[in-house]
Order: structure tokens, then C-alpha cells, then sequence
């Protein structure tokens, strides 16, 4: 496994001996990893093996256990600001679509990126350039048309845009995205492929989870394994994906065959 100096200024996020525990549980064990400008990072596990938990690390949503012997930096810091991070990184976690629970509007959702709440009252302070900003995001996502619907009312696959949207209001150069594929409409899901592989081609670096084999994007060039709480392997693809990696990590038999740069996974009869 990589693991690189604590002085490597090429890393952004640099996590050395973390455990986390929710109610008691251990969610992350022994967590000692580098994670560096320039890569598109997959995160492939079970269910509940940890994946959501490594990302909400990121987002200082949740915090580790530290000890003498751990450490976790973000931009080389050990106590960043939250706002400073969430500046620097555009985040879109599974809670967030429950978080919005008031009668507010798409656009209203995509502003709160400013000021971290869902307030109408908000789009009144936007500058100049803010708005211009926010108008080329929903140009982008493809949501001029319902901007000011309810966001409760919303598809899956308009609110997963809207908050695509609202994630990059900052224009981070980082993306860190919680099953971002999952329950999107055939429009949807090609707007997201076509807006993150331009972000990725525009120097974004992207850390995201999926379950999908076919979501994998094309530029991803390392893979994280999780199981139990633990990163098991790490590396390029096409070194990880393989179907006896992926059988092992998943407890099923799987073929898995690589076409015209996507992933592919085909169950075998026992």
C-alpha cells in the first residue's frame, strides 16, 4: 500500500492511524492513507463497510479518534475551519437531499452553497458576480427551467443536479461525492457523466463512491477497497478491478470485463 511522507506537499488529505466509532461501534479502523492532487479516487465496498463514513471525515462532519500516534490533515493543516474546507472541497452526501426539509425552491437550495442555509431570504445579498455564477450552474445542470420549483417536489435526478450545483458554488478544486449515480433517470445520469468527466478534464479531482461497475468514470486512476471498516488494497483500476479482486471484496462470483473504457460486471452460476 502507498503510503507517503507527512511533508508531501502533493496531498491533500493526509490520515495516519484514525479509528472512528459511532454509538460505541467501530465504523474505521486503522485508517493510514494519502490522498493526492491530481487523482479521481473510487471507493469500492460493501454496504456498511465504511465508505460514507471515510467521506464525511472529509467533510469534518463526523471526527476520528486521535492519539499520540495519529494524525489528519487537511491541506496541511490538523484544525482547519469547516468553511475553509468546504470551500476548497465541494461535497455531496447521502443526507444532504433529507437535510433540505422546508418548503424552498430549487434555487433556493443551489444559493445555500453561500451561506450553509436553506434561506430564501439569501438570494437578496448575492453579488454580481455570485449571480452570474449561479446562473452558469444551473445553465450547466440543466435547471433553468425549474428553478424556482419546490425541491421536495423534485425528481431524484433534479435534486442530485441541483446539489451538484449548490457543491460548486465555491469552484473547488476537489469533489467528494456519496453514491452520486444512484436512482437517476437516463437523463440525469448522462448530465452527470458529461458535467464530472468535463470538471475532471478542467483539473477537478474527484473522490466518490459507487456500487455501479457501469458508473465508474473513465478517468478514475486509483481505487480504494473497503471492508469491515478497513482499506484492504488500494492501486490503479486496472491492477483492482479484476473479477477475482471484486468476487473476493463482494462474497460473489463475478466476471468482470472492460469495454470501450467502462467496467462491466457479470454474475457467474455457482
Amino acid at each position: 500500500m502507498r503510503i507517503e511522507s507527512n511533508n508531501d506537499l502533493s496531498s491533500w488529505a493526509i490520515l495516519r492511524n484514525l479509528y472512528v466509532f459511532i454509538d460505541n461501534k467501530e465504523i474505521l479502523s486503522n485508517i493510514n492513507i494519502n490522498l493526492n492532487y491530481g487523482e479521481n479516487i473510487l471507493l469500492l465496498g460493501p454496504n456498511g463497510s465504511g465508505k460514507s463514513t471515510f467521506l464525511k471525515l472529509l467533510n469534518r462532519s463526523i471526527y476520528p479518534i486521535i492519539s499520540n500516534q495519529s494524525s489528519f490533515k487537511l491541506f496541511n493543516k490538523e484544525n482547519i475551519n469547516i468553511w475553509d474546507v468546504r470551500k476548497k472541497i465541494g461535497f455531496l452526501l447521502k443526507e444532504m437531499e433529507q437535510r433540505v426539509n422546508r418548503d424552498v425552491s430549487l434555487y433556493d437550495v443551489i444559493i445555500s452553497g453561500f451561506s450553509g442555509t436553506f434561506n430564501s431570504k439569501y438570494a437578496k445579498f448575492l453579488s454580481e458576480r455570485e449571480k452570474i455564477k449561479i446562473e452558469n450552474l444551473i445553465n450547466d445542470w440543466e435547471l433553468k427551467n425549474i428553478i424556482h420549483t419546490e425541491f421536495k417536489s423534485l425528481s431524484d435526478g433534479q435534486k442530485r443536479r441541483a446539489l451538484l450545483a449548490r457543491a460548486l458554488v465555491y469552484e473547488p478544486n476537489i469533489l467528494v461525492l456519496d453514491e452520486p449515480f444512484c436512482n437517476l433517470d437516463i437523463k440525469s445520469n448522462f448530465i452527470l457523466n458529461k458535467n464530472l468527466n468535463k470538471l475532471i478534464n478542467n483539473s477537478v479531482n474527484i473522490v466518490y463512491v459507487t456500487h455501479n461497475l457501469e458508473s465508474i468514470l473513465p478517468k478514475t486512476n486509483r481505487v480504494i477497497l473497503i471492508k469491515k471498516g478497513k482499506i484492504i488494497k488500494e492501486g490503479d483500476p486496472n491492477d483492482i478491478i479484476n473479477s477475482k479482486i471484486i468476487s473476493d471484496l463482494f462474497e460473489i462470483s463475478i466476471n468482470i470485463v472492460k469495454q470501450n473504457g467502462y467496467w462491466r460486471g457479470i454474475p457467474l452460476d455457482n
